[in-house]
């Protein structure tokens, strides 16, 4: 579209506007034919002639350069133009009433120049170019009534008015129905040029009515073209943006393809990690329920040796045959705490198993949840199962140290009942070889005994524990190994949608694309 059509129009003055600057026009133009005339008649003229000629003329140049100025300052009012034609009419009036003054022959050849009366009809014709009707009739009527006036004068300066055949060749008479044909001739042009004015009025309204429907339409038009063009080219700043974003976005779909795709992959492995996990922890349930079968054993031990040691106490005769039974129970118990010793191991190596799966688990929960944090909304599922995941490595490692701790006092305890069996071993053969020493070596074994049993009451607490702790492992083990199979069909259904996703943003960005040339042919073409 060119620049030109956009450009704001310049609006013109109306005709009503522009009227007083052509009746000032033709106000100069008759002031310079005032100007002629007198020059033309300066030797026949009268001094009073002369002098009313002069005035008139300056007095229409000074009022019409008046109008002049207040036109150009935009000062003019609407009644002032009016009032000039009047003031016109007079000039012309009192020009032609000292004309008259030169004796009757002046006066009548005066009234009958044809240019007088021409002179009037100039003023009702360009007093139509105000486009009033009313000041047109106005005129009409004034230079009815000082032509009426300037008959009166001539009469007063002799002037006879006859009807006669050939009346208007004598001199000093004028002709009384040529006067009053030439009066209502001027009436009737009146109302002729009115009529003529109210026809040229409509026409202007009209014109100018629809010259502002066309400068609306035109405006309207323009403005819609100008609107069409920044919508043009914000429809394709817009449509360019998206087209980056979009292009952007497939290229982000198509990493979280490939990542998805891994993601896959990765939760295959976690799913045979965790399969691993399961068995493992099967096992150390096993095991740990065979060790505290294990730790009755141990109980029922501990309680022969109170038996042995009551029986020691109250029968001090027989303390040689007791002493052997004693002897052999020891090493009995020497060798079956070497038993849980070695059991005790075992179920330290479980649970490093244990805590080696917690923390595997617990580094496969946060590479899934940071994959499920790269799958925006789809991952959000995959998400809480990670999240679940990690919770209950945290809980199987929390266990596992706590079967650390707990075995780790075990393998003190027992270690200790090792060898306190070992020196209750030694003090036994010492007291068959030395009699003497029997009564104290009793006591001694006695409390030593005691002690051991509460040391290994102790322990079969924390066996306990260990097993209650382990069933809830195995429990909790059998569930995630149920949810794997959901986590993979979810992780697999992610990997559907991204694939639909990506055919999608394809799509979106072959229509944007195509989007983006319409707008930038309305841009350019408009």
């Amino acid at each position: 579209m060119s620049r030109t059509s956009l450009e704001p129009i310049k609006t013109k003055k109306s005709w009503v506007e522009l009227g007083p600057v052509y009746v000032n026009r033709v106000r100069f133009l008759l002031a310079g034919f005032y100007i002629i005339a007198t020059l033309g008649s300066f030797k026949t003229s009268t001094t009073l002639q002369t002098m009313s000629y002069l005035v008139g003329i300056t007095c229409m140049f000074l009022y019409g350069g008046l109008q002049a100025y207040l036109f150009k300052k935009e000062r003019l009012n609407a009644f002032f133009p009016k009032l000039l034609i009047i003031l016109d009419i007079t000039v012309l009036f009192a020009v032609t009433a000292s004309g008259l003054m030169g004796g009757s022959t002046v006066a009548a050849d005066l009234i009958k120049a044809p240019t007088l009366y021409v002179l009037y009809y100039f003023y009702v014709v360009y007093s139509a170019f105000l486009f009033s009707r009313r000041t047109l009739l106005m005129s009409t009527y004034y230079s009815v009534f000082c032509l009426i006036l300037l008959l009166v004068i001539g009469f007063g300066q002799g002037v006879e008015f006859k009807e006669a055949e050939g009346v208007q060749s004598l001199q000093g008479t004028v002709a009384i129905s040529t006067e009053v044909f030439k009066i209502l001739f001027l009436i009737c042009f009146g109302y002729l040029t009115s009529a003529v004015l109210n026809l040229l009025n409509e026409i202007k309204n009209e014109s100018e009515e629809r010259q502002k429907i066309a400068e609306t339409e035109r405006t309207t038009a323009d403005n819609l073209n100008r609107d069409l063009v920044q919508i043009g080219s914000e429809l394709f700043k817009t449509l360019k943006s998206i087209r980056e974003i979009t292009s952007d976005f497939n290229f982000q779909i198509e990493s979280q393809d490939k990542s998805i795709h891994e993601l896959t992959e990765f939760v295959s492995s976690f799913s045979e990690s965790i399969q691993s996990s399961v068995d493992n922890i099967g096992r150390q349930h096993s095991q740990i329920t065979l060790l505290n079968h294990k730790s009755d054993t141990l109980k029922l031990s501990i309680s022969e040796i109170g038996v042995v040691v009551e029986e020691l106490n109250s029968n001090m005769s027989d303390f040689q045959d007791r002493s052997n039974v004693l002897s052999g129970t020891v090493k009995n118990l020497e060798e079956r705490l070497r038993a849980v010793n070695d059991s005790q191991k075992e179920v330290s190596e479980v649970n490093d198993i244990m805590a080696e799966i917690a923390d595997r688990t617990n580094l496969l929960a946060l590479n899934a949840s940071i994959e499920a944090a790269r799958a925006g909304e789809h991952g959000r599922g995959f998400a809480v199962v990670a999240q679940e995941v990690a919770k209950l490595a945290e809980n199987s490692n929390e266990n596992a140290t706590k079967i650390k701790k707990i075995i780790t006092n075990s393998n003190r305890f027992i270690q200790e009942g090792t060898e306190l069996a070992s020196v209750s071993l030694k003090q036994t053969e010492t007291l068959q070889s030395k009699y003497e020493l029997l009564s104290g070596v009793i006591r001694t074994a006695t409390n030593k005994i005691s002690s051991q049993k509460n040391i290994n009451n102790e322990v079969l607490e924390s066996l306990d524990l260990i097993e209650s702790i382990s069933k809830q492992l195995d429990e909790e083990s059998k569930v995630l190994n149920r949810d794997k199979d959901q986590m993979i069909a979810v992780v697999q259904k992610m990997e559907e949608i991204n694939r639909e996703v990506v055919i999608n943003a394809r799509k979106v960005g072959e229509n944007t694309l195509s989007l983006e040339k319409q707008a930038e042919d309305l841009a350019v073409h408009r």
